[in-house]
């Protein structure tokens, strides 16, 4: 049997792996607790968004991304992870609860996703024209299904739906007083926050059209944009996570799907710009499934993926809180 000292020291800096999660507007909505030989995750509810996440979806993704990513540390490690997910609701339930298995080798998938994790960035510049085939494709569904998850590719009507409810929601978004005030929180914070989106990852000049897609807008950053000749294409394609239910279980297991896709195409060297205000109203999320995934799942986030331009800068790291401010430790 696992000493204790020692599970809690493996634990313990898995969960440090983890801060490297994604999470809308880098705002790390988790908690960490380590007891015994246990260590719990859940949500930090201080840490929605309320203007852009009123049901806490992106927040119930963002954590299951920080699971996933504990996850990977732990089989990085040599060691597999007994985790019992749950509702969150008491004690006994957290969104996850992790105790350390047996011995375990590090398959290539995993010292891959465990090597992608420092690097990892949202981009939401321009992509090259060069296409992003079916095999790359494949390789990312395949990595959401590893956790559960359903990736469909976005094409014809699925891809105009998706893309005209984000522009709309965009514009409808700009003219809310609390939108505003939460992106000015999230995009101007003071230098020991240690999370939101700094200057180094917005582009420097406002948000553009990429082809049919248009970027969310928020404030201009210090990022170049890469320069692009006239009439250059934007190749990117449009991913869509879906989920079998909006309970509380059903987000998390996809935002570990979400994180397992993200590490995939960073291991393979492509951007991606994640974002969900096309499922933010019930009339466009029905219409998406009607058209794209069927009516037994849910679309939870969009992606556009696509290949950097060649001379792209590297997105600088994005700030992480300390371990000590997310994790509990208790006798």
């Amino acid at each position: 049997m696992t000493q204790e000292p020692r599970a809690r020291e493996v634990l313990r800096e898995a969960a440090r792996h983890a801060l490297l999660a994604p999470s809308e507007h880098n705002a790390q909505p988790w908690r960490f607790r380590l007891h015994g030989a246990v260590l719990d995750l859940r949500a930090d509810r201080t840490r929605r968004l309320p203007a852009t996440d009123e049901a806490a979806h992106n927040l119930l993704l963002g954590c299951g991304c920080a699971l996933h990513h504990l996850r990977v540390a732990l089989a990085a490690a040599g060691r597999e992870a007994d985790v019992r997910r749950g509702n969150d609701e008491d004690p006994e339930h957290p969104l996850a609860r992790v105790r350390l298995g047996g011995p375990t080798t590090p398959d290539p998938r995993t010292r891959r996703w465990f090597g992608a994790m420092p690097g990892r960035r949202t981009d939401r510049r321009r992509f090259s024209g060069q296409e992003v085939g079916p095999e790359v494709v494949e390789a990312l569904a395949e990595a959401a299904r590893s956790c559960g998850g359903t990736l469909f590719l976005a094409t014809g009507s699925v891809r105009r739906a998706i893309v005209e409810a984000a522009a709309e929601a965009d514009r409808a978004m700009r003219a809310r007083l609390d939108y505003a005030a939460e992106m000015q929180h999230w995009t101007r914070r003071y230098a020991g926050a240690h999370d939101g989106i700094p200057a180094s990852s917005r582009p420097d000049t406002p948000a553009v059209a990429y082809g049919d897609v248009e970027m969310r807008w928020m404030p201009p950053g210090t990022l170049d944009r890469p320069r692009a000749g006239p009439g250059a294409r934007d190749a990117s394609q449009i991913l869509l996570l879906a989920a079998p239910s909006a309970d509380t279980v059903s987000l998390v297991r996809a935002g570990e799907a979400l994180s397992a896709v993200l590490l995939e195409a960073e291991a393979l060297g492509l951007a991606v710009t994640p974002f969900t205000a096309p499922f933010e109203e019930p009339a466009v999320e029905a219409r998406i499934r009607h058209l794209g995934i069927g009516a037994h799942r849910i679309p939870v986030i969009a992606l556009r993926v696509g290949r950097r331009l060649p001379g792209a800068a590297t997105i600088p790291p994005t700030p992480r809180r300390p371990l000590h401010a997310v994790l509990t430790e208790d006798p």
